[in-house]
């Protein structure tokens, strides 16, 4: 397909995208709990003459697949969006916020469910007018409870997402308001940082707080561990590999003439190399061990492991980035930042190769530190970048079926004398596409039922 062409049939389904992400936005639901989110989006898929499947992941999940092309020959490519939402009590007025106290799509994924919808309907058109543009089945993949360990990708796949129909690369994307509206950023390598919990328990001997020498007191231990804990990433991490280590909590005592007898401290570990992952726990115990035991005080660490490092495939981050460039031009395709946030999307790159792409969601006439991030009462998206990420898709899936056929046979018109160059579109990169204007298509708000099929 040509640039146009994808162009236009993401903006088709602008309307209908907007229609569903603001849906979604009235009706959230926190993790493990997207009853009514599921049962919409399978509504949307059976409109779209898909026969979804409900219910998918370890009990009381509420994951939905969908399989466009189920019989089409070929590798299939697999897009994922996650449904659930976060406990903020919203407070941006919008005309579509939240009707749920105390919950919010406060991290996008309303807008990511959006997206994969619109883009299944705009395949639909796609199998009936460009056929060669798909290779292989799609699998639509709505995914739950990713703001919650252990996340509802690893249910996802140990229900068998993966395997029926086989899957060979797995897609997804992130909205970001720190990038504007029309782009996307892209890299190779680590992209989301592992995200492990720590609980360290200090034990002394508490008691009246005139007469401290003789306790030991775990308050003063627990202040010396904190503060050492920073030396954990400062001096013993390499300096290029990025890591953090908060204590987040500390809970200790009674009163204010009491010494007590233990504290505890909860904490977060991040990581974007795999090796310096392992090694964190033991490096916190014993650090922490041996300033207890220069209190004569004792430290017990409980490690938890969280989410993995989101690693991008080179060759699939290339075949995405090529689609970038041919869908929003060149000059919207930028490199992205390694972020210590976590993403579960991770455990399918440990299963296939794929690529995680970030969407630029923020208002360009907005200045950047005005733009509240995700995870804030506050946030809020441009909806125009809704298309933006339908046509990522389609491009993707476009470039992923080129590279599954083989190249043409140059025509002797093509090789022949007299042969013109096909003419390039100005106001781009050379020999590139012009910078697509997401603006341009305006959403209508209704369902954007298409003629003659009954698509939105």
């Amino acid at each position: 397909m040509d640039v146009d062409t994808i162009r236009a049939l993401a903006d088709a389904q602008a309307g209908y995208a907007s229609e569903a992400y603001r849906w979604l936005h009235r009706h959230p639901e926190l993790s493990y709990q997207e009853v009514e989110t599921a049962r919409y989006v399978a509504e949307q898929l059976r409109s779209l003459d898909l026969e979804p499947r409900i219910g998918v992941g370890r009990p009381g999940e509420h994951g939905v697949v969908a399989v466009l092309g189920a019989d089409r020959p070929g590798p299939a490519v697999a897009l994922r969006a996650d449904m659930d939402a976060l406990p903020l009590e919203e407070a941006t007025n919008l005309p579509w916020q939240s009707q749920r106290p105390g919950v919010m799509h406060a991290c996008g994924h309303d807008a990511h469910t959006a997206i994969l919808l619109a883009t299944a309907a705009a395949l639909r058109h796609v199998e009936r007018d460009h056929p060669r543009s798909l290779v292989g089945p799609v699998v639509l993949l709505f995914q739950p409870a990713e703001e919650q360990e252990p996340g509802g990708a690893l249910g996802m796949i140990e229900a068998g997402v993966l395997n029926s129909p086989p899957v060979a690369a797995v897609f997804g994307l992130h909205q970001s308001p720190l990038l504007d509206t029309g782009t996307v950023g892209l890299a190779v390598g680590a992209r989301s940082a592992a995200a492990d919990d720590f609980t360290l328990t200090i034990r002394g001997c508490g008691g009246h707080a005139a007469w401290p020498h003789r306790t030991v007191d775990p308050v003063v231990v627990a202040a010396h561990v904190v503060t050492a804990l920073q030396a954990v990433v400062s001096r013993q991490a390499p300096p290029t590999n990025a890591a953090v280590v908060t204590v987040a909590t500390i809970h200790g005592g009674t009163k204010d003439n009491i010494i007590p007898d233990e504290v505890v401290m909860t904490g977060t570990v991040r990581t974007l190399v795999p090796e310096l992952r392992d090694a964190m726990p033991q490096r916190i115990e014993s650090l922490a061990q041996g300033i207890a035991a220069g209190f004569g005080a004792e430290a017990t660490l409980d490690y938890a492991w969280g989410y993995p490092v989101l690693v991008n495939d080179a060759a699939m981050t290339a075949l995405s980035e090529r689609a970038a460039i041919r869908a929003l031009g060149e000059s919207q395709v930028v490199e992205a930042e390694p972020v210590l946030g976590a993403e579960d999307f991770a455990y399918f790159l440990e299963q296939r190769p794929g690529c995680f792409a970030t969407l630029g969601v923020g208002v360009p006439s907005i200045p950047l530190e005005e733009r509240p991030t995700g995870h804030s009462a506050r946030f809020s998206l441009d909806e125009a970048a809704l298309p933006v990420g339908v046509a990522y898709y389609i491009a993707v899936l476009d470039e992923w079926a080129r590279t599954q056929q083989p190249p043409p046979q140059p025509s002797p018109v093509a090789t022949g004398e007299g042969a013109k160059p096909s003419p390039r579109r100005s106001g781009g990169t050379i020999g590139g596409p012009a910078p697509y204007d997401p603006a341009a298509a305006v959403p209508s708000m209704s369902a954007a039922w298409s003629a003659g099929l009954g698509l939105r």
